[in-house]
């Protein structure tokens, strides 16, 4: 009994310090940074499935890639390849001759290097501003590319070397 306190007064030290130690060490990582991104940030990305009028229905969530790296001042360049979350609101097709088919969509979380945070941007609603449509049916394929402005400063962290493996 004796014994086995001897060695976990020794161990119990050791093992808390090896933690002390793991968290100040990764919180020295060279390669992570944090960042502000401000409102009206643009974010430059395409989308992973296509998104139709005929398939999409409100509640469905979809998923973008940014394609270019997002650039904020004073900091590196966050690395392309943030995933971008967001939720179909509205997919109708078009009805008469004068009634275009729409898609709204609303983007509401980033994805980088596996951390996920909250995102406020505008709605979207795509559509065509014909006189006559000539399809009921709205397509977005995947890849299509869009622009996605942020509506509210989000501080994330994120880190260079990992971002430039997974883009290799």
């Amino acid at each position: 009994m004796i014994n086995t306190m001897k060695a976990l007064g020794i161990t119990l030290p050791a093992l808390l310090v090896t933690g002390i130690v793991a968290t100040v060490s990764s919180d020295n990582d060279p390669d992570e940074r944090t960042a502000t991104i401000p409102a009206g940030a643009t974010l430059v990305a395409v989308l992973a499935d296509p998104l139709s009028t005929a398939r999409s229905l409100p509640g469905d969530e979809i998923e973008l890639r940014t394609v270019e790296p997002l650039h904020v001042r004073g900091a590196d360049d966050i690395p392309a390849g943030i995933l971008i979350h967001g939720t179909v609101l509205e997919a109708v097709a078009g009805g008469r001759a004068e009634e275009a088919p729409a898609i709204s969509v609303r983007f509401n979380e980033m994805e980088i290097d596996g951390d996920e945070h909250a995102i406020a941007t505008e709605e979207y609603r795509f559509g065509t501003l014909v006189e006559r449509v000539a399809s009921r049916q709205l397509l977005l394929p995947a890849g299509e590319r869009m622009s996605i402005r942020l509506t509210r400063p989000v501080t994330v962290e994120y880190h260079l070397a990992a971002r430039a493996k997974a883009a290799e």
